[in-house]
């Protein structure tokens, strides 16, 4: 059974690397006002949803066979404080979450791919608007934080990922701010400016939920809901 989740594992691995290098290209096209590169990155998406297919089914078996076998594999006497991490059923529901989280991380990069191709942004608009720019770069690193932290296996970025998180909101509501009133953009144009912002939003937000699920998958602790999450993940240290 080992090898069927050393697969899921490097699936998802590889899933969260393809992520990342689709907002490093998204970063590119809109730097470069390339609209092939957006192209290539729109095609390119059939690979995170060909990944996603596959730890669907990987998931469901490993859950099966973590079931059937957990008492063979000496889940059954380990400390249940030290099960969290080795769990194999905790991980391959763990992987579910995260594979979709993934998928849908993706969507929202390739939704921006489409928005900047349809033409109506004005050339160089995201080259030449610096709160742009900075909304994309703290995308990109919060999207980094998150692959890293998968193929770490660990929560220890959760912290600084709860803070990319409010400045990524900030930033986009700023934005709204300034550009719902910009005199350069006709209503088109802004609802695709707009569309283009919510999806960058929406990318930070897929990668704070891989943080909290891997904080669950290391703790036990399900802090979607939790005021102050930080703080409860530092009681837990």
């Amino acid at each position: 059974m080992s090898s069927k989740f050393d697969f899921l594992r490097k699936n998802l691995y590889s899933m969260a690397e393809l992520c990342l290098e689709q907002v490093l290209l998204l970063d590119d096209a809109l730097e470069q006002d390339n609209s092939e590169l957006a192209r290539k990155l729109i095609d390119r998406d059939d690979l995170i949803d060909n990944l996603e297919k596959q730890n669907d089914n990987l998931s469901q078996n490993a859950i099966l066979e973590a079931v059937a076998n957990r008492n063979s594999m000496g889940m059954d006497q380990v400390d249940g404080e030290v099960v969290l991490k080795r769990d194999p059923l905790r991980f391959a529901l763990s992987a579910i979450r995260i594979t979709r989280n993934l998928e849908r991380m993706g969507d929202q990069i390739v939704n921006c791919a489409k928005c900047f191709r349809r033409g109506l942004i004005p050339q160089r608009f995201f080259c030449d608007e610096e709160i742009l720019n900075k909304l994309l770069s703290r995308v990109i690193t919060i999207v980094g934080m998150a692959v890293e932290s998968l193929v770490e296996e660990k929560n220890r970025f959760y912290g600084s990922v709860h803070s990319v998180e409010e400045e990524i909101n900030n930033l986009c509501q700023s934005a709204f701010l300034k550009f719902v009133m910009d005199p350069r953009l006709d209503k088109n144009q802004f609802a695709d400016v707009y569309r283009l912002i919510l999806c960058l939003e929406r990318t930070g937000d897929y990668a704070v939920n891989i943080a909290e699920e891997l904080v669950r998958l290391n703790t036990g602790m399900d802090i979607r809901h939790v005021s102050d999450p930080v703080q409860a993940i530092a009681k837990t240290g």
